[in-house]
């Protein structure tokens, strides 16, 4: 069991999310920064969607009530145990009675804490992920708050450190046209592509709002709601762009000018608000490119750790 001594700005329990609920309007919901939370999970022999926290800045503190081998990955906190320093993406132990503080981050925005056992508490719809527009799965529908007494799962025979070298963070986020691209101005189409967009102070799990030049329409038009998705952005009549992330709705009848591609939805994760980006326009064969990189860095991962390296050198991607 952990114990919650001090919660952090937001934090909840997440896995990779629920699926085939999005017919009666259940989000997706999981980790923002799916490929995060991967990785530390298999840093501590986790399934890939065993369930973990996600951290929205601050500084936390868990107190252990087993011995545990966790990984924190993501977004680069200051660690430590007491007064011993621990390395960001390693796999590290802690006894039963400890306390596990984390303080930033340092860069980023997002980072995942998975324990050995992965988080147990029970599961919703599929999942164990954290829906708080619903107030469903994770722990009692919401973030974690002080006193809050988190279960463990079945504890894993490990016997030492690994790590893993992380991605490189770019602020450039590929993304494909969307189906109503064509409804815009040329001009407006032309800004997409070419604008830094700043992600406004608003968003949030349910999506990044960014703020630029106005978007407008060739003509005014109404659009029935449709299905979306996340990645899928969104130009309200404000013009100002919202990208729909895990938690977002499951309809929209907003006109959808691009979509982000899968591989890139975790650098919406690790914007900070003030911060700036840039859509890059690619092709559905680009697009597909870039999941098998990522599937490629999980297959050395794995490989590595099969090994039992005591260091893991990976491939860093920037993607």
């Amino acid at each position: 069991m952990i114990e919650v001594l001090t919660p952090g700005l937001h934090t909840t329990v997440q896995d990779l999310g629920r699926t085939g609920y999005r017919h009666i309007g259940v989000s997706v919901s999981g980790a923002l920064d799916r490929q995060a939370l991967i990785l530390a999970n298999r840093l501590v022999a986790n399934p890939d969607n065993a369930a973990g926290l996600e951290l929205t800045a601050g500084t936390l503190e868990f107190k252990f009530h087993r011995d545990a081998w966790f990984s924190l990955t993501g977004a680069h906190y200051e660690i430590n145990i007491g007064s011993r320093e621990i390395w960001h993406g390693w796999r590290s132990k802690i006894n039963a009675g400890e306390t596990l503080c984390l303080r930033g981050p340092k860069s980023g925005m997002r980072a995942y804490l998975a324990v050995d056992g992965g988080i147990d508490v029970p599961i919703c719809l599929g999942s164990r992920s954290t829906l708080m527009t619903a107030e469903l799965g994770g722990h009692q529908g919401r973030a974690l708050k002080v006193g809050d007494r988190i279960p463990l799962g079945d504890k894993h025979s490990l016997s030492k450190p690994i790590g893993a070298v992380q991605r490189n963070y770019s602020n450039e986020v590929r993304a494909l046209p969307g189906p109503e691209m064509a409804l815009f101005t040329q001009e407006s189409r032309r800004v997409f592509w070419s604008s830094q967009w700043q992600v406004s102070n608003d968003s949030n799990r349910m999506g990044a709002r960014l703020s630029g030049e106005t978007l407008k329409l060739a003509q005014e038009q109404s659009l029935n709601s449709h299905a979306v998705m996340p990645g899928t952005i969104q130009v309200p009549p404000s013009g100002q762009p919202i990208v729909l992330l895990a938690d977002g709705q499951t309809t929209g009848g907003y006109p959808k000018i691009a979509t982000v591609i899968e591989a890139d939805l975790w650098k919406l994760a690790q914007t900070r608000p003030g911060q700036k980006l840039q859509f890059i326009h690619v092709s559905p064969n680009q697009a597909e490119d870039a999941n098998h990189e990522w599937q490629q860095y999980f297959y050395r991962l794995q490989r590595a750790i099969d090994a039992n390296s005591s260091c893991l050198q990976l491939i860093t991607y920037s993607l």
